[in-house]
């Protein structure tokens, strides 16, 4: 099955992706959850305090793991923006990746986007659409 993200909201993290970088060169980053339709984008904040890399925090992602199971959804991976880089996962991104996840990397300079299945430390590209 291919993977499909509603447009609204991925254009909406896209931008704010754009502007986090322009102002002070952070990153963007969330939770990709599957709800049996669509994969739908929920952004947390970064702990990250420099520029250039992202980091959860583990009391948000608890939380968010409990209102999917709630919900009946399920975390199938991550995403982040590079502000300097292209929307490949780097060495850090696939070392701290879960096994057999999806990771979303906005290029915020090419204003592009990639989906990448993480398996084994080794990225696979996946094809995505975007639906209305």
């Amino acid at each position: 099955m291919r993977a499909r993200f509603l447009r609204r909201q991925f254009t909406a993290i896209q931008k704010q992706a754009q502007r986090l970088a322009t102002k002070n060169g952070s990153e963007v980053c969330g939770l990709l959850l599957d709800n049996g339709y669509f994969l739908e984008l929920v952004q947390t904040r970064n702990r990250a305090r420099s520029g250039g890399g992202f980091c959860f925090y583990y009391r948000e992602i608890r939380m968010l793991q409990r209102m999917a199971r709630l919900s009946q959804h399920e975390i199938v991976g991550t995403f982040h923006s590079h502000p300097l880089a292209l929307a490949e996962p780097g060495h850090s991104d696939l070392r701290h990746a879960v096994n057999k996840s999806l990771m979303l990397i906005f290029d915020v300079i090419g204003r592009s986007a990639k989906l990448w299945r993480i398996k084994d430390h080794k990225a696979n590209k996946v094809r995505f659409s975007l639906i209305r």
